[in-house]
């Protein structure tokens, strides 16, 4: 039966990889950013021909 013994450049990678996971999971856990999409700030201007004829144009 063969004994697989890791490479220290696999050993190297395999530490690589642990590091960027931990550092992604740190992002996710991070709130995400405010993008202002949805967001109502104000309300829309009025269309043109949505006025009433009381109203001035």
């Amino acid at each position: 039966m063969t004994v697989y013994r890791p490479l220290p450049a696999d050993r190297e990678q395999t530490e690589y990889m642990r590091r960027i996971v931990r550092e992604c999971r740190e992002l996710l856990k991070q709130t995400p950013p405010d993008t202002f999409l949805g967001r109502r700030t104000h309300e829309p201007f009025q269309r043109e021909g949505d006025a009433t004829p009381t109203e001035e144009r």
